[in-house]
């Protein structure tokens, strides 16, 4: 008869309500009401949120590198260890929660700038001037390349009649053997036969070299390159020895016309108010992908082919979104893998667009499905309906 008494007392010890009582004490905010307590115990979950977070924010909001490294390891250091020896714990504690926010402030409260000496070819910000249906757009890019770090830098002009726009192709450009990673770029093309690639990019100062985490600590500007396709695919195929693959899209025109306008007004925005660039919110792919959405006036969904989105020409396939040529994903990759066309060309800048979508390449619309022949279909539309209908997190 004694031994439950003792059993459920031992076992009450280890229960999350003692747990979460014990770190209380420790901290010295254990108070005798729930409510008090409640509120304590998610103040102490933000805290290590934030205290995680503030070490790498210290690194980057230092100036120099052994500062950096002194910095943020002293911080690391000092603030469990003063959580530990000083007393009263509560003071101390509050203290550190109060560095830590201040600290995420400080960090988040920088703002992006164009006010920095750019590395060469993200030197120059696209200029747009919209008059009705014509689109004049300066400092297009249009390196001649010698090497990845031998070129000349080009830019040029042009206008832009919105009745002329005729296509939009998907380009995938991966990297270092990368599968499930890829750079994300559109590319427009119009009836005088001229493209129009953009390419949304980490905007680097001189003396900055990218990184993963950088980009999640608002360290780099992004910028929409708009370029000939002479030079930011080639420059991929030819010279970094990325692997390209381009995909025609079925889409319809006003659709087109509204997304090449949403494009251009926000590539004209950052004259003058500048973004960073992020590498999870806002990267090559989910930048474009909330370009598309608002020109719908729609809300992609998450699928996780959008994150890894090395994959995600495998999904716009599935979804209807590519013109096939009727080929299956295997052939009609295979065939839109367009190193294969260039890359040993010596004289690949001339013509390059016409070479890159050759004849037979899959560029040609097929009619394998009623669906496909059907005037109302629109498959960025429907891309969206059956993504959503799967139930997922919001992703934009």
């Amino acid at each position: 008869m004694n031994k439950t008494p003792a059993k459920t007392k031992k076992q009450s010890r280890f229960s999350p309500a003692a747990g979460q009582a014990r770190l209380l004490k420790a901290l010295g905010l254990y108070t005798g009401k729930w409510f008090i307590n409640f509120f304590s115990l998610i103040l102490a979950l933000i805290t290590l949120l934030l205290y995680f977070w503030a070490i790498p924010s210290l690194y980057f909001l230092m100036p120099r590198l052994w500062l950096k490294i002194a910095v943020s390891i002293f911080f690391a250091v000092s603030a469990p260890a003063a959580l530990i020896i000083h007393k009263p714990r509560r003071r101390t504690f509050l203290t550190v929660s109060a560095l830590t926010f201040g600290i995420t402030v400080w960090q988040q409260s920088i703002p992006p700038t164009n006010n920095r000496d750019w590395k060469i070819p993200v030197a120059k910000l696209p200029e747009i001037k919209l008059n009705g249906g014509e689109i004049e757009i300066g400092n297009i890019r249009n390196f001649d390349y010698r090497s990845v770090t031998d070129f000349t830098p080009r830019y040029y002009s042009r206008n832009f009649k919105l009745s002329t726009i005729r296509t939009l192709d998907y380009v995938l450009s991966y990297w270092d053997g990368n599968k499930a990673i890829a750079h994300t770029i559109f590319t427009f093309g119009f009836e005088n036969g001229t493209y129009l690639a953009v390419s949304v990019e980490t905007r680097l100062a001189r003396e900055q070299t990218q990184s993963l985490l950088g980009g999640i600590f608002n360290q780099y500007e992004l910028i929409y390159v708009l370029a000939d396709e002479r030079d930011v695919l080639r420059l991929r195929t030819n010279f970094r020895k990325e692997q390209v693959y381009l995909y025609r899209v079925r889409i319809k025109k006003p659709l087109l016309k509204k997304l090449f306008l949403e494009i251009v007004r926000r590539a004209a925005e950052l004259q003058q108010h500048p973004r960073f660039y992020n590498t999870v919110k806002q990267n090559c792919i989910t930048t474009l992908l909330a370009d598309l959405s608002d020109a719908q006036g729609t809300t992609y969904h998450f699928d996780y082919r959008f994150i890894m989105n090395g994959y995600s020409d495998a999904l716009l396939y599935d979804e209807g979104v590519f013109v096939t040529g009727g080929l299956t994903f295997e052939t009609l990759r295979e065939r839109r893998h367009i190193n294969q066309y260039v890359e040993n060309d010596p004289k690949a800048e001339l013509d390059f667009s016409v070479k890159i979508r050759p004849p037979n390449s899959g560029m040609k619309k097929s009619h394998r499905s009623s669906l496909l022949r059907d005037k109302n279909f629109n498959p960025i539309e429907q891309l969206n309906v059956k993504v959503a209908a799967r139930g997922r997190a919001r992703y934009l």
